[in-house]
């Protein structure tokens, strides 16, 4: 959740969800939107926030329902990031003479 924030600036306010970058910039892939109830939707749908019951506890999702996420706030699960790629392995030349 560290990776998403929410931004708001001017008057009337104009809010943004911003996302920070591998060189540390926070860059915006939200807004503006005037409604900070749209711009909370945006962050729980990009960040992944877990559904939880009256008791506090983790929902699970409903298989009879496959288009939509019980588990997530959003009703999507987030996307996977991806694995960072393995660096490739240097052959060593073989001496000659």
């Amino acid at each position: 959740m560290d990776d998403y924030i929410i931004y708001g600036a001017g008057f009337p306010p104009q809010y943004y969800v911003l996302e920070k970058g591998e060189d540390g910039i926070w860059k915006s892939v939200f807004g503006p939107d005037p409604d900070l109830v749209d711009a909370q939707a945006k962050l729980n749908d990009l960040s992944g926030v877990r559904a939880r019951n009256d008791k506090g506890q983790l929902v699970g999702d409903d298989p009879s329902t496959p288009n939509i996420n019980e588990a997530y706030v959003s009703g999507k699960a987030p996307k996977k990031k991806a694995a960072p790629k393995k660096a490739a392995k240097k052959s060593k030349a073989k001496g000659g003479k």
